[in-house]
């Protein structure tokens, strides 16, 4: 029985690993971002990571010889999701210029809170006390690291909030989108809308990069690839809902990042309130996969 079960179990753990590997990358292209956030605005970043980005998504197609793939019959959902998707990785490079790694990566870990809240209106889903409950105190969470009033940094907790809004609005859109669209389809369409949406501000705020800069973007580039690849792959070995607790491993690389590229170590606040975030996210995830083992609306 021991050795018939193992080979069912092997995608799925592999699913994880490439899906863990995923959220370590996604951290250290913020943080390397945030490298450079002080040559580059977060927008001229943006635009270099999809040149990246898209270097690797057509050396893989080419290879593959799958160009079918690019075919679609939703253009415009395509667009929505590209410049919305762009919107947010703009504003998440934005909230670790002006945040310390681990807060800005504890913030935009609501995204999942933000999501439960807006399937109500968006999605006509149901959501009952215990998970109003659960979004409720995540919130109160996210209170306690900015502490309003304190004099932080006001500017990097709205871009940070912002962020996670616009990932939990490109994950609600992603459910309809992949119904019909091969995952290969979404990304590459999401890089190339995003790399002409960008581009468009390059003459006024691009500047050429010193061979330093070139070394850090090319980091981000990669990573935003691999993440991309490994993250897709794995949404097909393994069931959302056993990988989506992995995301809050980031957190931790979050800290490690923090510390060792910026000697930023986080208060107390963020202990507190990171612990609340995280305990919040994962009552409503372990209450959603009950919920669906149970076959309940």
């Amino acid at each position: 029985m021991k050795n018939s079960a193992a080979p069912s179990q092997h995608p799925v753990v592999t699913g994880m690993m490439l899906y863990g590997a995923a959220v370590f990358l996604i951290v250290v292209m913020n943080s390397f971002a945030k490298l450079v956030s002080e040559e580059h605005h977060p927008v001229e970043i943006v635009f270099y990571r999809n040149l990246v980005i898209m270097a690797g998504l057509l050396a893989y197609l080419g290879v593959k010889k799958d160009w079918q793939v690019l075919k679609t019959q939703r253009p415009g959902a395509h667009i929505f999701r590209g410049l919305v998707g762009t919107l947010s990785v703009t504003l998440v490079f934005y909230a670790y210029k002006y945040l310390p790694v681990a807060n800005a990566t504890v913030l935009i870990n609501t995204s999942p809170l933000i999501v439960a809240a807006l399937s109500v209106p968006i999605l006509k889903e149901q959501v009952g006390l215990f998970r109003w409950s659960a979004i409720l105190a995540g919130f109160i969470g996210v209170l306690i690291i900015v502490q309003p009033g304190s004099g932080g940094n006001l500017t990097g907790y709205l871009f940070a909030i912002s962020a996670a809004i616009t990932v939990a609005t490109v994950s609600i859109y992603l459910r309809d989108l992949g119904k019909t669209e091969n995952p290969m389809t979404t990304v590459f369409y999401f890089i190339l809308i995003g790399t002409i949406a960008t581009g468009l501000f390059m003459p006024f705020i691009g500047n050429l990069p010193s061979f330093h800069a070139v070394a850090i973007l090319t980091v981000v580039g990669i990573a935003g690839a691999a993440q991309q690849f490994m993250k897709t792959h794995a949404m097909t070995m393994a069931p959302a809902a056993t990988l989506s607790p992995l995301q809050y491993t980031g957190i931790i690389w979050g800290i490690v990042f923090g510390w060792v590229l910026f000697s930023d170590w986080p208060g107390l606040p963020f202990w507190i309130g990171g612990t609340i975030i995280v305990a919040s996210n994962l009552l409503i995830w372990a209450r959603e996969k009950r919920r669906k083992a149970q076959n309940l609306p």
